[in-house]
């Protein structure tokens, strides 16, 4: 590859940097949702079962299937396994905007010191 970026005159893209990247990223989304689903597992202990304490039960149980998800997406890019997976995509958007909706009403109901 030249400095700027664009392969060699005769040479295509290579495919297996860009998945191995990805794969990457997916591996980092897991790692980053269990961290989040143990935090608010952390939430729901320390301030017991209130009228809105299932909140941080599902936060953390969407959570801990984002990191599933990232996880078997990781291993299918490793794996090779590189068709597109927009559900996959869908579903992970769908997981950070449900829990960033609890996050934000957790932070109504039981504000900052």
């Amino acid at each position: 590859m030249t400095g700027t970026g664009t392969p060699p005159s005769g040479a295509g893209p290579d495919v297996g940097l860009a998945a191995e990247r990805t794969a990457l990223a997916w591996r980092r989304t897991a790692i980053s949702a269990m961290v989040i689903a143990v935090l608010f597992l952390n939430h729901a202990a320390v301030n017991g079962w209130r009228a809105f304490g299932t909140a941080p039960l599902a936060a953390a149980g969407t959570m801990i299937a984002l990191a599933l998800l990232g996880f078997f997406r990781s291993r299918d890019l490793r794996a090779g396994r590189r068709d597109i997976e927009n559900g996959a995509i869908a579903m992970a958007t769908v997981a950070v905007v449900v829990v960033a909706g609890i996050a934000a009403g957790l932070g109504f109901v039981y504000p900052g010191p």
